[in-house]
């Protein structure tokens, strides 16, 4: 198997609670593995390990093959793992084009004293991030409001422009936070659709969702957690038929077996 994420006995406590507990998983490359559970399970504290807003308070994270715990958010990022939140986190006082540069820019290369006097070094690469903006913008289906303020948009819309933005990051992995919070049924498709998409550009993709529809229709894999700890791993099918996963969501046995209907 091409192991592309790993953990290893990863634990996080919070004044003694234990909000990931001993945690072992390992995602493939180019698979939508999405990590599912109850409320309170544990589903964005493993997020933010992962990218470093959290360190664990013991544990190992490998990253394609070398371990990420202890650096910061800003260096896992440029290692290629990117995140979308489940509140947009959009500049909403800038155009849809700049909020998308904002992602481009992580790779620039022209110095501040090169962009400060505009040389011809700092002039090429502004035209290319910008049609890396706008291809990641088209990719989305945004790029016809690249010059829209963003705060004009429609939460759908604001959900597809963080993607974009992440995609700018030019990420090998792509952590993806609800994204089908707040949205109704066309969008959630469209969402799926544009999941799909990134996996066939060979991104990875881990999804944290509550949206059992969409998680049963773009994973590969899933991780069921409880309480912070490994509960199941497996194939949707598999995920289905596991009554120790649908106990820990309704706790009621064998009367919710439509749980992933």
């Amino acid at each position: 198997m091409d192991l592309f994420l790993e953990t290893q006995n990863l634990t996080k406590t919070f004044g003694g609670v234990a909000a990931i507990f001993n945690l072992s998983f390992a995602t493939r490359k180019g698979s939508v593995y999405s990590v599912i559970g109850p409320n309170g399970a544990g589903k964005t504290t493993l997020f933010n390990l992962l990218t470093g807003i959290y360190k664990p308070t013991s544990g190992a994270i490998r990253f394609a093959g070398s371990s990420i715990v202890g650096q910061p958010p800003h260096k896992i990022s440029r290692l290629g793992i990117s995140r979308t939140f489940q509140t947009p986190q959009i500049f909403l006082n800038m155009t849809v084009l700049e909020n998308t540069l904002v992602g481009c820019h992580s790779h620039g290369t022209s110095g501040f004293f090169s962009a400060a006097i505009s040389s011809p070094q700092s002039r090429r690469e502004a035209a290319r991030l910008k049609e890396q903006a706008m291809e990641n913008l088209r990719f989305c289906g945004l790029d016809h409001l690249a010059q829209r303020d963003s705060d004009a948009l429609p939460y759908g819309e604001l959900k597809r422009l963080e993607v974009a933005r992440a995609l700018s990051t030019k990420p090998k992995l792509l952590l993806m936070d609800e994204p089908a919070a707040g949205l109704n049924d066309s969008e959630t498709s469209k969402m799926g659709e544009l999941i799909q998409g990134i996996q066939k550009l060979g991104i990875s993709v881990m999804l944290v969702e509550h949206n059992m529809a969409l998680v049963m229709a773009v994973s590969d894999e899933l991780l069921v957690l409880n309480y912070g700890e490994y509960l199941a791993e497996g194939t949707p099918e598999q995920i289905q038929k596991n009554q120790k996963v649908i106990d820990a969501y309704l706790g009621m046995g064998d009367e919710n077996d439509d749980l992933f209907d």
